[in-house]
């Protein structure tokens, strides 16, 4: 539960997590998100890359190209995935 905490404790980890909720459809039927670092700000490259990212593949949640900036669901992510959805739905605005 700790780590879980910690790696959510972060916006940009839980924005890429979120992003891995609800993927897009690639044509070959896989499922990914693409991050192209050269569209964020350098500073945030240089987070993404050296922080975000490999802390998330390093914990199993995300599995992560460096080459492509492929981005997909990692094999523990189902483990994070139902905190990770609380937490959303606790943000919503109650209508």
């Amino acid at each position: 539960m700790d780590e879980s905490l910690r790696v959510l404790a972060d916006v940009q980890r839980r924005r890429i997590l979120d992003e891995l909720l609800t993927p897009s459809l690639q044509a070959d039927g896989g499922e990914e998100t693409i991050y192209p670092l050269e569209e964020f700000p350098e500073e945030h490259q240089i987070e993404l890359y050296h922080n975000h990212l490999p802390l998330l593949a390093e914990a199993g949640f995300i599995d992560w190209n460096q080459n492509t900036g492929a981005v997909t669901r990692g094999p523990r992510f189902n483990e994070i995935s139902p905190l990770l959805e609380r937490i959303e739905n606790q943000a919503r605005p109650n209508l």
